[in-house]
């Protein structure tokens, strides 16, 4: 017996290709993720039927239990897929579950035939790619006596024969968890029975350190300070759990031991972490040796300390460093220490997007031999774990906020050449990779949404561009009108990497304009004759500034200067361009001939995004950190003064002829509101307050009557288990 796995559907304005497994509407790509294509092709092949909500997770993830969460979760994105106006078109029946109500016409492609017609059924679900998937129970609190009664779960666990039938297949990711926010770095015990992971809670209100069994059962709570708790690392027998616990909102973290069924806490340590966006870092800065002796992190032991790689006795009696950072905006982290303790493995981070694999040899566990780079750093690495045999490194790597994979990469000396990585087939968003002595792997599989806004500076209330353009299950952020209010320009990663698109105002005629396949490339601005859009690119390793004629296609890259430039903007005529530059070892406002040039620096105390106002100043964002501050000083020069606090991030801000709009934090981020600060008063005002969180860029429109800003409409992570990892 066979079922339909190519031929064309149509219905509406839609095509689903099986296939090629696309799915468009007239002729633009909508991009799915691969269980809400087949969600889909369920549907769609069976026009009219009620699926009940059990019939379609069968289907969707056969021989396995789900929560009914995983299908309502995809409904809701295939109906956001679908738009506003066909959202209708997958019905909720009542108390049973969902019917797709297209007319839908199917075509064959050339060289196929019918398919033959299940056995005794006109409608049987189409074949769908099996992913196990575990059923969320609870697993019993443990403290005092109850730690107890965890042991002898957890030994039940072990040898009930049910717990083995949900098990994965080889190599096969399933989720382990599925809970609101984020569930990241994860950290397998040696045995591979437990994971210890740093989690923001149900309420999504503070990170702390949960520990579970590596199936069905609920986790345990084991940190509750109001300080964030993450980086969990297990003692190698198991009895104890390293972590960090952050003590600042800039660097600084208390390297803590507690024991693993739960007890009194011990700080060995201070410590300061190199500084990344606290968003993006999502692997651990923690490991313990095999000898259970020393912990390695990456950073500092002071504030103004040498950065490296670092080695603390767990007694926090003594501290080494084994590894120099070399400088020019190079950093080491997120160490790992060999199965047999002679080797650590780190990453040597340029940037987020930057970021290279190198080993050290350790002889000792005192002073290091020269450290030897595995890969080139032209990957962003989101985690990095050896294999259980000491011979392999396995990593995350994708484009910036794009969508990463697993790979792993040989730590044997290759004879005259360097290893090549060899990318997997499993990890699909993965970040934070563990694996256990027994070949267990665990990785925090990431998601986010997010799409830009429109508020009309009449109105009360913000709502989506859903049009066209505007709407996907990807990123779109930083956006920018042209002069003459057409068009958008905006980043997008829907096409698998983070890319320049721009499409008409009412989101018609699409079109990616870049294609540098992974690099951060972000940031677009129209010249002020709407023939040349500028933006940042990690194209050649760090950021540089590039110039693009999105009529010809035409591209230019106009800086090439050591360090990071980034956030550029033109003056009002076109004559020059604004950037932010770390030349000096902080970020500044520099300005360039827009026909390139010598830059020239601006601002002395720090500054970013800059933009020219009317009346002669240049309002800037003060740094890259959240919350910021707006500042200003004269073009021609002078003192830089500042404005206004509590911006959101450096380029949520748009200057226009009687003031600043700019998307403001209050005491929490959960405060987030559109903000008016109006020259000629110094009063700010708010004009709505926002109830999702905020993302990247601001650009108001020509006639200033609308602002564009770009809000997170979904995010999260959840731990994904392979068992006997190959």
């Amino acid at each position: 017996m066979s079922r339909a796995t190519t031929g064309l559907y149509e219905f509406g304005p839609f095509r689903l290709d099986l296939e090629r497994r696309v799915f468009t509407r007239e002729g633009q790509v909508l991009p799915l993720a691969p269980k809400t294509f087949d969600l889909l092709v369920l549907l769609v092949q069976s026009p009219g039927r009620a699926f009940s909500k059990q019939e379609a997770m069968n289907a969707l993830w056969p021989d396995t239990f789900v929560e009914e969460a995983n299908l309502s979760f995809q409904i809701s994105v295939l109906r956001k897929a679908l738009g506003q106006d066909w959202a209708r078109l997958v019905e909720t029946v009542p108390k049973h579950g969902y019917r797709f109500s297209a007319d839908v016409r199917q075509t064959l492609q050339p060289g196929t035939s019918p398919p033959d017609p299940p056995s005794g059924a006109t409608n049987a679900p189409p074949l769908v790619r099996p992913r196990r998937r575990i059923r969320n129970t609870w697993l019993v609190g443990v403290t005092g006596t109850a730690a107890l009664l965890a042991v002898i779960a957890f030994l039940t666990v072990l040898r009930d024969p049910r717990t083995a039938a949900v098990r994965a297949s080889p190599s096969v990711a399933v989720p382990l968890t599925a809970y609101p926010g984020f569930e990241q770095m994860p950290s397998l015990s040696a045995d591979g029975s437990r994971i210890a992971f740093s989690w923001n809670g149900p309420t999504q209100d503070n990170y702390d350190i949960y520990v579970k069994l590596a199936g069905p059962g609920e986790p345990w709570r084991l940190t509750t300070h109001p300080a964030a708790d993450q980086s969990p690392a297990w003692s190698p027998d198991g009895l104890f759990l390293a972590f960090l616990r952050v003590t600042s909102l800039s660097t600084a973290a208390d390297v803590i031991v507690i024991p693993a069924l739960g007890g009194a806490e011990k700080t060995i340590a201070s410590i300061f972490q190199s500084l990344t966006p606290r968003n993006l870092r999502e692997f651990s800065n923690l490991s313990w040796t095999p000898d259970g002796r020393w912990l390695a992190f990456g950073g500092a032991t002071s504030p103004d300390g040498p950065e490296g790689i670092w080695f603390i006795s767990v007694d926090g009696s003594e501290q080494r460093r084994l590894t120099d950072a070399p400088g020019g905006g190079l950093r080491d982290l997120g160490p790992v220490v060999s199965p047999d303790g002679r080797s650590l493995a780190f990453l040597r981070e340029r940037n987020w997007t930057s970021t290279a694999i190198v080993l050290l040899p350790l002889p000792h566990r005192a002073e290091a031999a020269a450290p030897r780079q595995l890969t080139p750093d032209t990957y962003s690495v989101r985690g990095l774990a050896w294999t259980p045999d000491g011979r392999d490194l396995v990593f995350s790597s994708g484009g910036h906020l794009g969508i990463s994979h697993i790979a792993k990469v040989s730590a044997v000396p290759q004879s005259g050449r360097t290893a090549e990585p060899e990318f997997l087939h499993s990890g699909e968003q993965a970040t934070g990779i563990s694996i256990s002595a027994t070949g267990r792997l665990v990785y925090a599989a990431v998601s986010r949404d997010t799409a830009l806004y429109e508020l009309a500076l009449s109105g009360t209330s913000a709502a989506p561009m859903a049009t066209g353009a505007f709407s996907s299950t990807f990123e779109e952020h930083t956006a920018a009108g042209s002069p003459d209010g057409s068009r958008l320009a905006f980043a997008s990663t829907r096409s698998g990497s983070e890319e320049i698109w721009i499409a008409n105002r009412d989101g018609s005629n699409p079109l990616q304009v870049t294609s540098m396949g992974g690099p951060q490339c972000s940031n677009p601005q129209w010249s002020p004759d709407g023939r040349t859009i500028l933006f940042n690119s990690r194209r050649a390793g760090s950021a540089d500034l590039y110039l693009l004629q999105p009529d010809s296609g035409k591209l230019t890259q106009l800086t090439n200067h050591p360090g990071e430039e980034g956030e550029a903007r033109w003056s009002r005529d076109g004559r020059w361009i604004y950037f932010g530059w770390n030349r000096t070892g902080r970020l500044e406002v520099w300005r360039m001939p827009a026909a390139g040039g010598d830059p020239v620096r601006v601002t002395w105390q720090g500054g970013l995004a800059a933009t020219e106002s009317r009346d002669g100043f240049l309002y800037y964002s003060k740094d890259a950190s959240s919350p910021s501050s707006i500042w200003r000083v004269p073009v021609t020069g002078g003192a830089e003064v500042p404005v206004v606090d509590g911006l959101s991030y450096s380029s949520n801000f748009a200057v226009g002829e009687r003031g600043l709009y700019f998307m403001a934090v209050g005491d929490t981020r959960d405060q987030l509101s559109v903000d008016f600060f109006e020259f000629a008063t110094g009063k700010r005002s708010t004009l709505v307050h926002l109830d999702k969180p905020f993302w990247i860029g601001m650009t108001l429109s020509p006639d200033e009557r609308s602002l564009v800003f770009s809000l997170v409409e979904s995010a999260g992570s959840n731990l994904m288990l392979v068992d006997r990892f190959q």
